[in-house]
């Protein structure tokens, strides 16, 4: 009968060895005293051009830009002396940011057409807008009857109200809409109404 030699090293079977023989891990323990030296090498130290000095008088500003590129547009005037030659530098850069300053140079044509909102309305078109408003709710909306007397959708419905009929019908179609609605939007509106309460509670 042979005797195999074993596949693996006997001392990597540890379930073969008695208990005695296994390591002891320790594990590192930090204490207060390297807790506050960690914290204060973490700590920097205040340069000392930061501190203010006692001797000199403290009526004077201290502009202390970032460690960078010294640039003309970043440095105000008040710090340049009067002959220094960035101060031209600055005055061209402010001439040309705008070229359409000169006169001679005209600005582009309007993407829109200019909308200027007129609220001067007499007594004779605010009865024909409650008019048409009456009239004709659904044809005559507030967008319409503020585009065709040239004022403010806010200012239509100040003067001319919605009727009965139209609040309803308003109504109505937004419960249509709300029926439509599923489990995560109604969850979602419900909180909403939520925080809107918590907010006239001011909580």
């Amino acid at each position: 009968m042979s005797i195999l030699p074993p596949r693996r090293p006997l001392l990597q079977l540890t379930f073969l060895l008695p208990s005695c023989t296994l390591p002891v891990h320790c594990t590192p323990h930090r204490h207060d005293s390297s807790a506050r030296r960690t914290t204060k090498r973490l700590r920097p130290k205040q340069d000392k051009a930061a501190i203010p000095s006692h001797h000199e008088a403290r009526d004077h500003i201290v502009f202390n830009p970032p460690s960078s590129a010294p640039s003309p547009y970043h440095t105000p005037l008040i710090f340049l002396p009067p002959n220094d030659p960035r101060r031209r530098l600055l005055a061209q850069a402010h001439a040309h940011a705008n070229p359409y300053q000169d006169p001679e140079h005209r600005l582009p044509p309007p993407v829109l057409k200019p909308y200027e909102k007129s609220y001067d309305l007499d007594e004779a078109q605010i009865a024909e807008l409650r008019r048409l408003r009456a009239e004709d709710p659904f044809k005559w909306t507030r967008a319409k009857l503020a585009e065709k007397f040239g004022c403010s959708e806010f200012f239509v419905g100040m003067a001319a109200p919605a009727t009965k009929e139209r609040i309803d019908w308003s109504k109505q179609l937004l419960e249509n809409t709300k029926a439509r609605w599923g489990r995560r939007r109604l969850n979602a509106r419900e909180d909403r109404t939520k925080r809107r309460e918590t907010w006239a509670r001011d909580e």
